[in-house]
């Protein structure tokens, strides 16, 4: 959804030109990193766990992750937790039990920065 306002927003600004378009006080991003899932050893599974933050004077609003398998069997990669986390990040940790193929954990944090608050007014009774 976010992909098609920015999109029509773009469009708008094509068509309008810049002196028509105000500028935007407002911005949410997302914010991702991506990290290989080792192979599993003889014994354990391979872990790993990422973490995505949002850049300074930005609040995290939401996250989430996603596992992406390598060249092998999807069950084989497992995405056990995703979570927020102190600050402004989000965490996921997830494990792989092949021993021949990494996979991909990446992470996301929604980042939303608002530099001008709307003042609400009650109505004057009179």
């Amino acid at each position: 959804m976010l992909k098609k306002c920015l999109v029509g927003a773009a469009a708008v600004a094509m068509v309008m030109g810049p002196a028509a378009v105000a500028q935007a006080d407002d911005i949410v991003r997302v914010v991702e990193n991506e990290v290989t899932i080792p192979v599993s050893t003889s014994e354990y599974p391979g872990t790993a766990a990422a973490v995505a933050e949002c850049p300074p004077g930005e609040t995290r609003t939401g996250g989430g992750a996603s596992v992406i398998a390598g060249n092998s069997h999807a069950e084989r990669y497992l995405l056990h937790s995703t979570q927020p986390i102190s600050g402004e990040r989000w965490w996921a940790f997830a494990s792989n039990t092949d021993k021949t193929n990494p996979g991909k954990l990446r992470v996301y944090a929604i980042c939303a920065r608002v530099v001008s608050t709307p003042t609400l007014t009650t109505p004057i009774s009179s």
